[in-house]
């Protein structure tokens, strides 16, 4: 596997977009020229590429966004980084073997769950929009009551001076999605002069980490 070093090896290279279950993702047509390379019941969501280092763009990560978000309707997905391409279809096979554990493990854990991002900011000057006491208390305190909501949070964004979050992922059950949003907009009217913004529900996006080889 690389995401670097400047090595291009086209032929049967893949690039990894992420991990699912098999059998329901397979249900329905391929996304967008991939393609999924199955070892017994998970499955890598791939399509051909280049085996070489590559900076990641906004045109590659919203590529990976789409076809992430059409399997996610199928079944749990684990995205993966943008960038990650394996020299191979063995390789791949070789690395859902490897990690075929924790792997089906992730999947289980984030099944019928999705991922919301709350921002929390002032409105006005640029300069102005994170940072102050007042900005870090109202957060500290909306972020904490959303927080008995979520099954785990990660922490995004940090205002300047206080270190206290500003913005943080949240897993959700997804059948409690529209309470959580309903709570969102409770704090949101109970933040004066600030501005709580709920985006999602998206795949998990900050709540998985693969290991990948050297």
């Amino acid at each position: 596997m690389r995401r670097s070093r400047g090595e291009r090896n086209v032929g049967g290279a893949l690039t990894l977009f992420g991990v699912t279950f098999s059998e329901a993702a397979g249900r329905g047509a391929p996304v967008n020229g991939s393609e999924l390379v199955v070892v017994r019941d998970l499955a890598a969501i791939a399509a051909p590429g280049a085996y070489e280092v590559i900076e990641p763009t906004a045109d590659q990560a919203s590529a990976l966004g789409e076809i992430v978000g059409t399997y996610a309707k199928r079944a749990p997905v684990l995205p993966a980084p943008v960038g990650v391409a394996f020299r191979s279809r063995q390789a791949i096979t070789r690395w859902l073997e490897l990690h075929y554990v924790a792997l089906s493990d992730a999947l289980s854990f984030i099944d019928d769950r999705v991922e919301g991002r709350v921002h929390v900011w002032r409105p006005g000057d640029a300069e102005e929009r994170d940072v102050g006491s007042d900005l870090a208390a109202a957060a500290a305190d909306a972020l904490r009551e959303l927080r008995r909501s979520a099954v785990a949070t990660v922490p995004l964004r940090t205002e300047q001076i206080t270190g206290i979050v500003l913005s943080a992922a949240f897993l959700i059950e997804q059948e409690l999605w529209k309470e959580f949003a309903s709570k969102v907009e409770d704090q949101a009217k109970s933040a004066t002069n600030l501005r709580l913004e709920l985006t999602g529900p998206w795949p998990p996006y900050d709540f998985v980490q693969m290991q990948f080889g050297g």
